[in-house]
């Protein structure tokens, strides 16, 4: 079966659970963590779900974080701009939707 993830690079997003938002810098087909923190956080039954990495706005995070959640756990935000010392980093603007990554970010996830 064909891999198929629903959200992309540079999309803004909420977390159902702890309602921080966030842009998506990043993203695994499944998870890529050792099993024990696969199962502290998901539990038992393996998850075969694309994986998110997500600079944490740090309005709702005081201290500058990054989370690795599960698509499940996402939800897709507009007109939402994220505060974060790394945003720079990986994006050269914002159109109100989305974010552009920066040419070496776009060859890193080209079809994003």
């Amino acid at each position: 079966m064909p891999f198929k993830k629903l959200n992309r690079v540079g999309q803004v997003v909420k977390h159902r659970i702890h309602n921080y938002r966030g842009v998506i810098i990043a993203w695994d087909e499944k998870a890529k963590a050792p099993d024990w923190w696969i199962k502290k956080v998901h539990g038992a039954e393996p998850i075969d779900e694309p994986n998110y990495t997500i600079l944490i706005d740090t309005r709702d995070r005081l201290i500058p974080q990054i989370a690795y959640v599960i698509e499940r756990n996402i939800v897709l935000l507009s007109n939402n701009a994220i505060v974060h010392p790394l945003v720079k980093h990986y994006f050269e603007s914002f159109d109100g939707t989305c974010y552009k990554s920066r040419p070496w970010h776009t060859k890193v996830y080209p079809n994003d």
